[in-house]
């Protein structure tokens, strides 16, 4: 499982180590073009890491429509050239820069928005494939909620890098959180919003441990007071919650 191999992000020191990693993975599952961009609050000061930076040879990384998106929805969206019939609605420039694409192989893709509760940036990856549109909609979309989790944990270890960021705080509990603002779930607290989220994706209670730098004894607590809040009684549930009001 791609999310097997999250775990080395928490060890990584640099973002270049980081970068390493996640595109070594994404290239085993298929992904041949990968951009992370990440701005300020005011859109401003885009950080642009990309294994295909011929995208951006005649547009600014802070035009990118695909941020457009990200400001009003969490939801992933398909990407790319193939798909664009289903966005005429988008300005030319905005069409020019996704047909500027398909120059670097890029057919198809799917745009992930990225935000952490604690931090005033926000972003997203967009990943790529060569596949026509409906193998990539057989074949890749339907792995879209792990590819969503196992970027969120990359995309988290670089802003903590970014903004050096401690791995444990103090309190033991990372100050940076991964989990989405999911409609419905405003009774949680922000770590047991945290844990449903990574428990729903499938993810031990070992391992959310250590991606959340508390105890596995710990992780049951939270666990089992999402649970009562919520009226569910396992993980499946869960994963049904989660996946259901994410998207």
């Amino acid at each position: 499982m791609l999310i097997d191999h999250a775990q080395a992000f928490e060890t990584c020191e640099t973002i270049e180590s980081i970068w390493d990693h996640l595109l070594t993975c994404l290239t085993r599952e298929g992904i041949g073009q990968v951009i992370y961009i990440s701005v300020d609050a005011q859109r401003q000061n885009p950080f642009v890491l990309t294994n295909v930076p011929d995208v951006y040879a005649t547009a600014d990384p802070a035009t990118d429509p695909f941020l457009s998106h990200i400001c009003t929805s969490y939801t992933i969206v398909p990407t790319g050239p193939d798909f664009l019939p289903d966005y005429d609605y988008l300005p030319p420039e905005a069409q020019a820069f996704i047909r500027e694409a398909e120059k670097v192989g890029w057919r198809t893709g799917m745009g992930i928005p990225m935000r952490l509760q604690g931090s005033d940036r926000y972003g997203g990856f967009n990943l790529g494939t060569s596949l026509d549109k409906d193998t990539f909609l057989a074949t890749i979309m339907p792995k879209a909620e792990a590819f969503r989790t196992f970027c969120l944990l990359a995309h988290r270890r670089i802003e903590e890098i970014s903004e050096a960021s401690p791995l444990t705080p103090s309190d033991g509990f990372r100050d940076l959180l991964v989990a989405p603002e999911i409609p419905g779930l405003g009774g949680l607290s922000p770590r047991e919003r945290e844990v449903l989220y990574l428990i729903g994706q499938g993810i031990s209670r070992k391992r959310c441990a250590q991606i959340c730098g508390i105890s596995p004894h710990t992780i049951g607590e939270y666990t089992k007071s999402a649970y009562r809040k919520l009226g569910i009684s396992n993980r499946a549930e869960a994963a049904v919650l989660i996946n259901k009001r994410a998207s």
